[in-house]
């Protein structure tokens, strides 16, 4: 007969962290295992689920498609204490400088708020496209903010028609001399999360950007802040 195995207490720790250069690549479950290995390296008090197969647990917020960068990136894990036993700074301290290129931890501490709370993420995405200027920025500009704006988006019951117009809440663009830059804001709440290639979808196939040579014309998407109504995510 199996030993019955005891209850360990356990809390919530909010990680936030950038995603970026090579690191925009892994997928989600690749993030799920190098963070996993990352704080049981460094001796984080990590705490297991029960079951046959126990792992860490690890919740990270929106999610985030693979080739896109982002410089607040959330995650809360469970560590074994409770909320007066557990020092974030300690757990600061253990994690310290990643060695992981593309990974810095930038805070950690007792999470007061839920995922579920947020509501937007706003993006900087930046276009490298052939006739590249004012007025193709103009052109980007009144297309973004036109409504309805029906796209063929995939949900969990297939592709269909979606009008995406009320999840763009913002989409300021601009040409910067050389690429075409779009500052906007998102819909980021489960029910109504928006994927900013969407927005590169639409320009491709209103506006003409990206149908030159492969080789020369690229887009990049960095996540810049997330927000729950118009404060900052915490």
């Amino acid at each position: 007969m199996l030993p019955i195995r005891e209850k360990v207490e356990h809390v919530a720790l909010r990680i936030k962290f950038t995603k970026t250069g090579a690191l925009q690549y892994i997928s989600h479950l690749d993030l799920h295992r190098t963070f996993s290995r990352l704080l049981v390296r460094r001796g984080v008090p990590v705490w297991y689920s029960e079951g046959f197969t126990p792992h860490p647990r690890l919740v990270f917020a929106t999610p985030l498609s693979v080739g896109a960068e982002s410089i607040c990136e959330y995650m809360d894990v469970f560590v074994c204490g409770n909320a007066e036993t557990v020092d974030p700074d300690v757990i600061r301290w253990k994690l310290g400088v990643s060695d992981i290129d593309g990974l810095e931890i930038k805070e950690v501490y007792l999470p007061s708020t839920k995922f579920s709370t947020i509501t937007h993420s706003d993006y900087t995405i930046k276009i490298t496209t052939e006739g590249a200027s004012e007025e193709l920025a103009a052109k980007c500009r009144e297309a973004l903010g036109a409504s309805p704006l029906v796209v063929l988006k995939r949900t969990k019951s297939g592709e269909k028609d979606v009008d995406i117009s009320s999840q763009i809440k913002r989409a300021d663009v601009s040409f910067d001399g050389e690429h075409i830059v779009i500052n906007c804001r998102l819909s980021a709440d489960s029910a109504g999360f928006l994927n900013p290639e969407y927005l590169v979808k639409v320009l491709k196939e209103k506006c003409g950007v990206l149908s030159g040579d492969v080789l020369k014309e690229e887009y990049s998407i960095l996540r810049t802040a997330v927000l729950a109504g118009e404060e900052d995510f915490h």
